[in-house]
């Protein structure tokens, strides 16, 4: 949908923003300005700038700036229409919308959230009352004080009663089903209390709306925890619990932590150690990754130190890979073995749980150390298959740019690794004699001519490659930035290879490689080869670099 210029502007004249502000932060006017404590960082003297007339704010203490819009999507969690439409609201106007939307449709999905809302209110009313005393005696089992229990707005759901109270309100059969909490039985096809007898724990959106609910049984019933069904105004894999009040806690610059629970999410904001956030009983989805990314550049994922919290911080990474930009990353913490966050915070406390945070790994060493733990890197075999693993995890990365420096750091280690192996093995096996240099270099200058030509052999040999040197320093250049070239990109065709090599002014050793002199030294157009041929060729250069019989004498003519 898009929204005329014109409209956008309007609403900024319409709607002071001192009135938009002023609901969040408590503003003093001073002339044409007014000023109060900043909303986006935590300061004792007022730094914080409203300018009515030019429609912008500003924060002495901090730099941020921006307008209406910006201020309902940083401190409201919005997407753009969104706080559109709030403004909108507020000026009293209706949003022009250049695509149809479907009236019933809109009104279906207002009535569910209304629903959502009361049957929340009727949660929270029940576990205040006699048939709430369970669910009170096990929130307090967990530690839970009154003030957490509101700003969650935990609740309890009743054997029954749900639906008469709803009807009360003036909400059908049919608006209890859209919204998830009445059920039909298959039986009969009566309906019932979708929730019954559990803690329920709201979902909100970013706006902080109910959209569904959490459940967990407080007696034997199945399954022990529940949670609504996908519907109008809810779909899992776009959803973090606790997102509202982990971006409350981000405004105290604490750092953000991803759990597997609720009662994780709950345990450390009560901690005052961190802000959390949520899945709702799946693995991290893409749109859940970019959500986070909205509320903290790195935030900490927080695994359980067993064998399956291992497992998900793999499958997290596998998400997350693809979808890294730059300056937006993650970072990996590990809990002891048999430990979730609520535990630890429980029988260690708070500097407990602050200490595993602080010992978070970045994503690249955490990438690099679960895959090198799943192979025997005494054996070579096992080192060649890791690095290609790890060679795998990264051309998955979408952004090349990111893919460009995760390649750089990784052939970096690759290269330690094998220089600290072959060290190693020196100390065992007798060094060869030296051979004489004389005549290699006119052999590596041919092979790097046909690896120019047929570049999709660099990944597949980068091994053997990376361990021959010419002694030719420009010829080395070239051959390196070739590699890293094809590395970082194994799209990249023959033009866009020498168009970057020229840009690294390597033009007159390319020149040199590609040029009619090369040609008549080799017995074959390395272009015009298959890229069959080209690898049996190339295999052959390989055996005379080594100084065994090959494809060429030492002068360049091919031997009968």
């Amino acid at each position: 949908m898009v929204v005329p210029p014109e409209f956008i502007e309007d609403l900024r004249q319409r709607v002071p923003l001192s009135d938009v502000v002023g609901r969040r932060v408590k503003l003093v006017r001073k002339g044409r300005r007014h000023s109060g404590l900043c909303p986006f960082h935590s300061e004792k003297t007022p730094s914080f700038s409203v300018v009515d007339d030019q429609g912008f704010y500003h924060c002495f203490g901090c730099g941020v700036h921006g307008d209406a819009i910006s201020f309902l999507r940083e401190t409201e969690g919005l997407e753009f229409m969104e706080a559109v439409e709030r403004l909108a609201e507020m000026a009293g106007l209706t949003v022009p919308r250049s695509v149809p939307q479907d009236p019933a449709a809109s009104r279906q999905r207002k009535t569910a959230l209304d629903v959502l809302e009361e049957t929340t209110l009727f949660f929270e009313a029940a576990l205040r009352r006699d048939r709430g005393r369970n669910a009170t005696r096990y929130l307090k089992q967990r530690g839970l004080n009154s003030d957490i229990v509101k700003t969650y707005r935990i609740g309890y759901s009743p054997p029954n009663g749900l639906r008469a109270a709803l009807k009360s309100k003036g909400f059908s059969d049919d608006d209890m089903l859209a919204a998830g909490v009445a059920g039909k039985s298959d039986r009969d096809g009566s309906l019932y209390d979708y929730f019954r007898d559990r803690v329920m724990f709201p979902i909100e959106n970013r706006q902080g709306r109910v959209i569904a609910f959490g459940a967990r049984s407080l007696g034997e019933a199945q399954p022990k925890y529940l949670n609504s069904g996908e519907g109008l105004t809810f779909s899992k894999k776009a959803v973090l619990y606790g997102w509202v009040q982990a971006r409350e806690g981000l405004r105290r610059d604490l750092p953000l932590v991803v759990v597997e629970g609720y009662m994780d999410v709950i345990a450390i904001h009560e901690s005052g150690v961190a802000a959390a956030v949520a899945p709702l009983g799946t693995a991290l989805t893409p749109e859940q990754i970019l959500l986070l990314w909205k509320l903290h550049n790195e935030p900490v994922l927080c695994f359980d130190g067993d064998l399956a919290g291992q497992r998900a911080q793999l499958r997290a990474l596998e998400r997350i890979l693809p979808v890294l930009e730059p300056g937006r990353s993650v970072r990996l913490a590990a809990l002891p073995n048999g430990k979730d966050p609520d535990d630890l915070i429980g029988a260690s406390g708070a500097d407990a749980f602050r200490k595993v945070i602080s010992t978070a790994r970045s994503l690249i060493d955490t990438l690099w150390e679960s895959l090198q733990s799943e192979y025997e890197l005494s054996q070579p075999e096992a080192r060649a298959q890791f690095w290609q693993a790890i060679r795998r995890h990264v051309r998955s990365i979408g952004n090349n740019q990111v893919r460009s420096a995760y390649g750089d750091e990784i052939e970096s280690r690759i290269a330690l690794m094998r220089n600290q192996t072959r060290g190693f093995a020196s100390m065992f096996v007798p060094r060869r004699a030296e051979r004489p240099q004389t005549g290699l270099v006119s052999r590596h200058r041919a092979l790097v001519a046909l690896l120019l030509a047929h570049p999709t052999m660099v990944s597949a040999n980068f091994e053997a490659l990376s361990m021959l040197n010419s002694g030719d320093e420009k010829l080395e250049r070239l051959k390196k930035a070739l590699i890293d070239a094809v590395i970082r990109d194994p799209d990249l065709d023959v033009v866009a290879i020498r168009d970057h090599l020229e840009g690294l002014n390597l033009g007159d050793v390319l020149a040199s490689l590609t040029g009619d002199d090369m040609k008549a030294r080799l017995p074959f157009d390395p272009v015009a080869i298959s890229s069959e041929k080209a690898s049996l060729y190339f295999n052959e250069l390989l055996e005379l670099v080594d100084g065994r019989a090959g494809l060429f004498s030492n002068s360049g003519s091919r031997k009968r």
